[in-house]
């Protein structure tokens, strides 16, 4: 199969995009989504049928038809495979995100697919093992929302319940190494510190700003923390590192997708972490590595159960 690019992901059949999410999920053959087992048959269709699917296969140990988008975000999706993999391209790739209407736009698809498509492709994005952030980490709170409109300077009173109304984004950044955000309801002490052990590792030396939230981390662990007040960086205790983050993260939330949901602001930090984590690797490595964690139906807007597609 050619290089991984978007020019000959777009060139792709269908066939081809299945074989190659085959190589990707499975590297040693397939393997039955609904028992584990490996032992399977190959059904090849030789006839034309009102499904698009050449091949599929039967577990020998549940009889169970099976292809390689059972379980995954491609499960019962009307979308080409082509089109699916672009997007996932296009997300891996653009650094500050992929708005649903230029995916709508570029992929002539309806917008309400490409929105369905994108968080899909977020859920992809989640890590599924999270492992511990160790070394030297940074923590801080952001708080995301709109700006006020026609007003220049407003009273400490103003700015308060202005502050209270945003969402509030907690971060925890290795340096020189991974991130991790999540939408958290408050910044208060009971919130963040459970947060704090729960994603480091013993041995953790932490840098903090003087939050009263963070007072009390030193019984757990190594902590600085730097007053924003006075200074910004003192000796190699500072928190620059997560706060470049959160430039992106603001940039690509205002800039690009212009509004996010409360309710779905944490899938949207899925695919932030996800691209920066990913940052030292090609666009094709993050694309390829992406691709062999495809599972996790998402399933919001279903109210009843669904039925099971062996041909999906």
């Amino acid at each position: 199969m050619a290089d991984v690019t978007f020019l000959n992901i777009m060139r792709w059949s269908d066939e081809q995009c299945r074989d190659y999410l085959e190589a990707q999920r499975w590297a040693n053959g397939p393997i039955c989504p609904k028992c584990g087992e490996s032992e399977h048959y190959t059904i090849t269709r030789k006839s034309a049928t009102k499904n698009v699917n050449k091949k599929l296969y039967r577990c020998k140990a549940c009889k169970k038809d099976y292809t390689a988008t059972v379980g995954t975000i491609f499960e019962d999706s009307k979308v080409p495979l082509s089109k699916w993999f672009a997007a996932i391209y296009l997300m891996c790739a653009s650094k500050k995100g992929m708005s649903a209407h230029q995916i709508h736009r570029e992929l002539d698809v309806t917008y309400k697919s490409a929105w369905f498509m994108c968080h899909r492709i977020r859920e992809m994005m989640r890590e599924k093992f999270p492992e511990l952030l160790s070394g030297v980490v940074e923590a801080d709170e952001t708080y995301v929302g709109g700006k006020p409109r026609g007003r220049k300077k407003m009273t400490p009173q103003e700015s308060g319940k202005y502050k209270a109304a945003k969402a509030i984004v907690f971060g925890i950044k290795e340096r020189g190494g991974r991130v991790r955000s999540m939408h958290v309801p408050d910044a208060k002490r009971k919130t963040l510190h459970p947060l704090i052990l729960d994603n480091t590792a013993p041995g953790t030396h932490l840098m903090t700003d003087i939050l009263p939230s963070y007072r009390g981390m030193a019984r757990h662990m190594r902590h600085d923390m730097v007053n924003h007040e006075i200074e910004f960086v003192r000796g190699d205790v500072h928190t620059q590192g997560i706060e470049s983050y959160w430039a992106i993260v603001k940039r690509g939330l205002y800039g690009t997708f212009h509004h996010v949901g409360r309710d779905y602001l944490g899938h949207y930090l899925n695919e932030f972490d996800y691209r920066f984590n990913s940052r030292k690797v090609s666009d094709a490595a993050r694309f390829s590595a992406l691709m062999a964690q495809p599972q996790g139906r998402v399933l919001w807007f279903c109210e009843t159960p669904q039925p099971e597609n062996p041909f999906a």
